[in-house]
């Protein structure tokens, strides 16, 4: 097996008990209808298979993935398998006491959303009056029980002012927040309704908003910047501040909340690129011999397009998220829509191109606006 089974994503769950202006997935709030949510006892065949494939982490994904009754459930059974759970989470429903103690218990890590250091920022971005104040208060529980966890805060120039004073936050009250991670907003789902306004950061944006993080990294070197490679500049690399471009697609699954499997959550709007049912397939059989998983994991760099394929980051970010990808072009193997833009702009650096006199373009349009 040439591309192992590393990892799984699991959206426990399509719903959230937030409605985040930025949300990528539009996820609908919780109570409003009857949305899918995993089953263990479906699941759990499958998951055998993965276990016995070589599956070394997992990721509970959502929607809020807490929502679902049966968390503890997978929890207590990665961890009898030696498996290492991150739970993506806003951190809200913490509070209940049986979902900390899970948490507890097994050594869950949680990377939990924050976005500003004042509370109408955060709570106007994550649609709730009282989020800021919740997601805090769980922030406190888990410095209280020394469990190590992750903060992240999703990036745009609505929140931009507040960076600096929420690290120095961090730095003051989070000793077992071992990474500060920064999303740059994607131009997906909800996030289009602030693009729209003018909020979101353009490509041609981001070199000068990479170099300026890097500047605060000697200050707050738990800080990590999520973005492509090549928006950072050469002399930066070193510092080791940023990760970008692949999410691991080469070497994941992900089962959806309705129990599909599909490389990530695409598969909600994709149907080719989800892989059979929970309940029934074959995951060994699956992962070696679908024709759609075998082109991607054989032939993903000589079929990138556009800026992808003559980019001298292709082998590292293997053209980076795909879904934003499809969504722009609607074929997997398009470029990244921020990295092509980038160069359609113009000012796509010389030196980051393989053939610096093919250019990058290849007759890409996008399909979506």
């Amino acid at each position: 097996m040439s591309h192992p089974l590393d990892f799984l994503y699991i959206y426990m769950t399509d719903q959230c008990n937030l409605s985040c202006i930025h949300c990528w997935q539009s996820a609908p709030l919780a109570g409003e209808g009857k949305y899918a949510r995993l089953n263990f006892d479906e699941c759990k065949d499958f998951l055998s298979d993965a276990v016995a494939m070589g599956l070394n982490s997992v990721v509970f994904s959502g929607g809020e993935p807490l929502l679902n009754r049966e968390f503890p459930k997978f929890a207590q059974y990665f961890h009898e398998q030696s498996i290492s759970m991150t739970a993506e989470t806003n951190g809200i429903l913490l509070s209940n006491p049986d979902i900390f103690n899970t948490v507890k218990k097994y050594r869950i890590h949680c990377a939990i959303s924050l976005d500003g250091i004042n509370p109408e920022t955060h709570n106007k971005q994550r649609g709730s009056a009282t989020a800021y104040q919740k997601t805090v208060q769980n922030i406190k529980k888990l410095e209280q029980e020394g469990l190590s966890y992750q903060l992240i805060m999703a990036l745009s120039k609505f929140n931009y002012q507040e960076l600096i004073p929420l690290l120095d936050w961090v730095k003051t009250n989070c000793k077992y927040c071992h990474t500060f991670k920064i999303n740059v907003i994607n131009l997906l789902g909800r996030a289009e309704e602030m693009d729209e306004q003018g909020l979101l950061f353009k490509p041609e944006e981001l070199p000068k908003l990479a170099e300026e993080i890097a500047g605060l990294h000697k200050t707050y070197p738990f800080l990590l910047l999520h973005v492509d490679p090549a928006f950072i500049s050469f002399k930066n690399f070193k510092l080791k501040y940023s990760c970008g471009g692949s999410c691991g697609y080469q070497s994941s699954l992900s089962i959806l909340a309705n129990g599909n499997i599909s490389i990530c959550s695409l598969g909600k709007q994709v149907e080719d690129y989800t892989f059979g049912h929970i309940s029934t397939i074959d995951v060994k059989e699956a992962w070696n011999n679908s024709p759609t998983l075998t082109d991607i994991h054989e032939n993903m760099q000589t079929k990138l397009k556009g800026i992808c394929s003559n980019c001298i980051f292709k082998k590292q970010c293997f053209g980076g998220c795909r879904a934003e990808a499809l969504c722009a072009y609607g074929d997997f193997f398009a470029p990244h829509p921020r990295c092509q833009s980038y160069y359609d702009s113009g000012q796509f650096p010389v030196a980051r191109l393989i053939d610096k006199d093919m250019g990058g373009n290849f007759g890409i349009d996008r399909k979506f606006n």
